[in-house]
C-alpha cells in the first residue's frame, strides 16, 4: 500500500510493544525508532527535552521521508490493512485523528472485576464543527504549509503548558490558531480503537486501557476550547449508559 509511511517512536522500556507493532505491519512502509525518552506531555515517566516530543519527532518523519507520515502510539496494532489512510492521502488530506466532538457515538465502557461485565465509563455529549478534542495515538501528517503550522504551534503549546497533556496541547493549537487552508479529516473509532470501545470492531487497535491521568499533569480543561463553539447534544449510545452488558454475548470485534 503506497502513498504514506508508518512512524513510530518508542524508548527501551517500550520494545516489546513496538515489535509488536512491527510484526503488525506486513505490507506496509515503516520506521520504528528507539529513542532515549519521550517528552514529559507523553509520559510521567518523560524529560523536558522539547526534541522528543510528539510534533518534533512527526516533523522529523515528514523531512526525512518526503511523503505523508502515519503517526501511531507504540503500543497500538494495526489488526487490518488501513485503507482509508491510502484514500485521504490520494485525496489530500493534510491532517486526520480521532475527534470526540464530530463522533455521534463515543460512549466508553468498561469492564466489572469478573471481566465479562462490563458497566458505562464515560461519554463525550459536546459537539462542534470546527473544535478538535483528540484522541492523538493515531495521527495522519502531510508536509504542507498548513500541516506544518499546526505542528509548529502544537509544539509552542507544549512550551507554553509545559506539565499538560500532549492531546490537550494539541487541541489548543487546533482551537486558538490559524487553520487557514488546513484540510482536516477526522478518523472514525475502528481507526483509533481503545479498549473502552469494546464493542467496535477495529483497524488500528489500541488493546490496552490507556494509562490513568495522575496527578502529574496540569488539565488545560474547557481553556483548550473556544467554548463558544460548542454545543452540548444528545449522542447515540451503543447500549444504555445503566446496563450491565454481557460482553460475551453483546461485543464481537472479530479481535
Amino acid at each position: 500500500m503506497a502513498g504514506f509511511i508508518v512512524c513510530a517512536q518508542y524508548t527501551p522500556d517500550y520494545r516489546d510493544k513496538a515489535k509488536r507493532l512491527g510484526a503488525s505491519l506486513a505490507g506496509l512502509e515503516y520506521a520504528l525508532i528507539e529513542v532515549p525518552q519521550v517528552h514529559r506531555s507523553t509520559s510521567a515517566r518523560g524529560g523536558a527535552d522539547i526534541a522528543f516530543s510528539k510534533p518534533r519527532f512527526i516533523a522529523a518523519m515528514l523531512a526525512k521521508f518526503q511523503k505523508p507520515v502515519l503517526y501511531l502510539d507504540s503500543d497500538v496494532v494495526v489488526r487490518k490493512p488501513p485503507e482509508l489512510i491510502a484514500r485521504l492521502c490520494e485525496e489530500g488530506c493534510d491532517f486526520a485523528i480521532y475527534n470526540w466532538l464530530a463522533d455521534p457515538i463515543n460512549d466508553a465502557w468498561r469492564p466489572e472485576p469478573d471481566g465479562r461485565h462490563w458497566r458505562y465509563y464515560f461519554g463525550v455529549d459536546l459537539a462542534s464543527d470546527t473544535q478538535l478534542m483528540a484522541s492523538g495515538s493515531v495521527q495522519l501528517w502531510r508536509d504542507t504549509p498548513a500541516a506544518q503550522r499546526l505542528l509548529q504551534d502544537w509544539e509552542q503549546s507544549l512550551l507554553r503548558h509545559p506539565r499538560s497533556e500532549d492531546d490537550h496541547c494539541l487541541d489548543f493549537a487546533y482551537n486558538h490558531g490559524d487553520r487557514t487552508g488546513l484540510q482536516s479529516r477526522w478518523l472514525p473509532k475502528d481507526y483509533c480503537r481503545y479498549a473502552f470501545w469494546p464493542y467496535v470492531n477495529p483497524v488500528i487497535d489500541h488493546p490496552e486501557f490507556p494509562t490513568p491521568i495522575t496527578g502529574h499533569f496540569e488539565q488545560l480543561g474547557s481553556a483548550r476550547f473556544d467554548t463558544s463553539a460548542l454545543r452540548r447534544v444528545t449522542k447515540e449510545m451503543p447500549f444504555s449508559r445503566d446496563a450491565v452488558v454481557d460482553a460475551k454475548t453483546a461485543f464481537s470485534t472479530g479481535v
